[in-house]
């Protein structure tokens, strides 16, 4: 004896079986923060980078609390203090000797490279392969002028407001890295947040490994800039080695920008200083390049040249000097991301 045929309601509800089976509660609390961050791509992304810039800061702090609190065998929280009191310590001592005088040759610079530059347009003038090479270059736009004074107020303005705001998000992010950790695991599902909780760890591996080898390649070539730019007798040379080491910050395109004030003092001394000036700068770039860098290597990730500078220029382009500055660390995490959490699910035997 047949049965009758089961009702077609029933049917119809187990038709979106598998559209439930997708749409369950975990998933939807997995993806729903990534959504909203992608949002705050889009929407903000300027502050996104300066939340960025200040876990760099947390992280630089918490280097140098964590180092400390393991020489003297305290706790993280006391070594973080001792650092923190010791950084308060050495911006004051700057401040009372060396400012004023770093700050008088920075306008020594600024006043003198009008002058610079228009002995560098003579220098070109009088060599033909130089004048047609440089004629498309309009050497005068370079020059700020005077109806740009108010907006380069309100970018000072602008510029403060920023670096208070990474400031700030850097000391509450180095007091308790593992409130926030914590908390934005919270957002995700139970069974994710392990997850969460390694790939935090990831990125924060990946930007304490960049940031100690960049110190290091910043104090090495401030140092070796200052002693060539010294024995050279070129003018300026503490502002100028200063400006050196600060600008490697930014890979391969910081160094370029540091050489041409640098290049411009040389050229008032005469054409062979200058001469020297760039063989100097070629010197120490190679020299941290193939010395430096190797030796610090296995705690920095290697990121690849070009690929850093497609990601500094499509920064660079979209956010500007903040993006291009941040480039290479945020680059030097999604690498290292990547590589351990990512490749492994797709392609099992690379883990």
């Amino acid at each position: 004896m047949s049965h009758p045929a089961q009702p077609r309601t029933e049917d119809a509800r187990q038709a979106p079986r598998g559209l439930r089976t997708w749409v369950t509660r975990e998933r939807i609390a997995f993806w729903l923060p990534i959504a909203i961050f992608l949002l705050l791509v889009l929407i903000a992304p300027h502050i996104l980078l300066l939340i960025f810039a200040g876990l760099l800061i947390a992280v630089f702090l918490r280097m140098g609390g964590n180092a400390i609190a393991r020489r003297l065998r305290i706790g993280e929280g006391w070594g973080l203090l001792i650092y923190a009191l010791l950084l308060i310590g050495l911006g004051v001592l700057f401040f009372v000797y060396a400012a004023q005088g770093l700050s008088d040759q920075l306008d020594q610079l600024l006043s003198a490279l009008p002058e610079a530059r228009k002995q560098a347009q003579q220098f070109i003038d009088s060599h033909g392969w130089l004048h047609s090479f440089t004629r498309s270059i309009d050497l005068g736009a370079m020059a700020p002028s005077g109806e740009g004074a108010a907006t380069t107020v309100m970018v000072s303005i602008g510029m403060l407001g920023n670096a208070l705001l990474i400031t700030f998000i850097g000391v509450y992010g180095a007091v308790e890295p593992q409130l926030y950790r914590r908390g934005i695991a919270a957002l995700f599902p139970a069974s994710d947040r392990d997850w969460i909780v390694a790939s935090f760890a990831t990125g924060w591996a990946a930007l304490s490994g960049w940031l100690f080898a960049q110190m290091i390649s910043m104090t090495v070539i401030g140092v070796l800039t200052f002693i060539g730019l010294w024995a050279l007798n070129v003018p300026l040379a503490a502002i100028l080695a200063i400006l050196a080491g600060l600008l490697t910050f930014i890979p391969n395109i910081g160094p370029v920008l540091s050489a041409i004030p640098a290049m411009a003092m040389g050229l008032t001394v005469s054409p062979i200083t200058m001469l020297w000036v760039v063989l100097l700068y070629l010197g120490v770039q190679a020299l941290e390049s193939n010395v430096v860098t190797p030796q610090i290597q296995e705690r920095a990730m290697s990121l690849p040249p070009a690929l850093v500078i497609a990601f500094q220029l499509l920064m660079g382009s979209f956010f500007g000097i903040l993006g291009l500055a941040l480039a290479t660390p945020l680059l030097a995490v999604l690498m290292l991301m990547t590589r351990r959490h990512y490749l492994p699910l797709v392609r099992p035997e690379t883990a």
